[in-house]
């Protein structure tokens, strides 16, 4: 009875996950100035606003194979993820794992 219901479970679970819809990476951050602070943030989301600023641009984005920002956007490292970043409101657009 226990393996039945442990492959029952097993199977509902295999089917609502191969139902729900695609998910980005989520990233993991400190956010700056709050060293104890673990924040989950994903494609939609707001970082905090020293991420938007200009002086936290990467700017190896091409040589990283990034694509190109537009100009109200900018690539960002947040932990081992590239983030792309919007500059007018600090929403996430996309998000890199950065290769390893």
């Amino acid at each position: 009875m226990t393996r039945m219901l442990f492959a029952s479970l097993c199977i509902t679970g295999a089917l609502l996950s191969a139902a729900s819809p695609v998910t980005l990476a989520i990233e993991v951050f400190r956010p700056p100035g709050n060293a104890t602070e673990l924040v989950s943030l994903g494609k939609g989301d707001r970082v905090p606003a020293a991420y938007a600023q200009p002086d936290s641009a990467f700017i190896g984005w091409k040589s990283s194979g990034l694509k190109q920002p537009d100009p109200d956007s900018q690539w960002v490292q947040i932990g081992d993820n590239f983030v792309l970043v919007r500059r007018s409101n600090a929403v996430i657009q996309d998000i890199q794992p950065i290769p390893k």
